[in-house]
Formats: C-alpha cells, sequence, structure tokens
C-alpha cells in the first residue's frame, strides 16, 4: 500500500510557512556574506603586509626583468639584466634607464628591482625600509 503525503490546503498556513522559510534564507545569506566579507578583509591584509613599496632615485642602480625570455627560458639563464643607471623618475612610476654605452630608454618601474651586487671593488647596497 502506498503512502501520500498529506496536502497542506490550509492557505494561511502554508503563506506563514513559505514567509518564514524565505526570512531564514535571507538570515543564513545575510550572515554567509558577513563572513566572506571578513575573510577578505583579513587575506587582503595578510598580502599587503608582504608588499614592499619599491622607490627609487636617480643614480640608483637596478635591473631590469627580461619578459621575452618566458617563451624560450633556458636552463640556468637570468631572467634579469643589468645593472642599469636610473637617470630619471616620473610621478607615475615610469623610469629613465642608461645603460653602459649611455643610451637612454624608458622602461615601467614594475619590471626592475634594485641592484644588491658588486662593481669593480666596491658593493652596491640599498637599505630597504619596512613600514
Amino acid at each position: 500500500m502506498r503512502a501520500l503525503k498529506k496536502l497542506n490546503l490550509d492557505w494561511d498556513v502554508a503563506t506563514n510557512l513559505r514567509v518564514a522559510q524565505l526570512n531564514e534564507l535571507d538570515d543564513f545569506l545575510y550572515h554567509a556574506y558577513a563572513s566572506s566579507s571578513l575573510y577578505k578583509e583579513k587575506m587582503k591584509y595578510l598580502h599587503d603586509k608582504y608588499i614592499w613599496n619599491k622607490e627609487f632615485k636617480v643614480g640608483d642602480l637596478v635591473l631590469l626583468l627580461n619578459s621575452r625570455l618566458r617563451m624560450f627560458p633556458g636552463k640556468l639563464k637570468s631572467k634579469w639584466n643589468g645593472p642599469f643607471e636610473i637617470v630619471g623618475v616620473t610621478p607615475f612610476g615610469a623610469l629613465d634607464l642608461k645603460n653602459k654605452t649611455n643610451k637612454v630608454f624608458q622602461v615601467n618601474g614594475h619590471r626592475v628591482k634594485h641592484y644588491l651586487g658588486k662593481i669593480g671593488d666596491s658593493h652596491v647596497v640599498a637599505t630597504i625600509h619596512f613600514t
């Protein structure tokens, strides 16, 4: 013998039950949104904590990223070229670099990093300030 479900044909009881279910769903979505925004804030704090602001001055020595090397990377080939000397700095992050042949060219500041190495007999050391 098959068991049939009882249908609630009382309109007032059915509407009140449905409204209560929708309110529970709204509360659940609100708490999920609040917890996800809290999670995003924590992850942004952790991400931003390890970002270093690179400040370049005229006269600094930098290395330039060779972005074309990604297509055909050599096993022991460095991605960085240089050192280059900074000749000019624009307020929007572009740098004017001078190579060994005194040719000046402009690059994006995101493609360079400070050169910490040896030139001739003297050592070059950059200071990095943590904030």
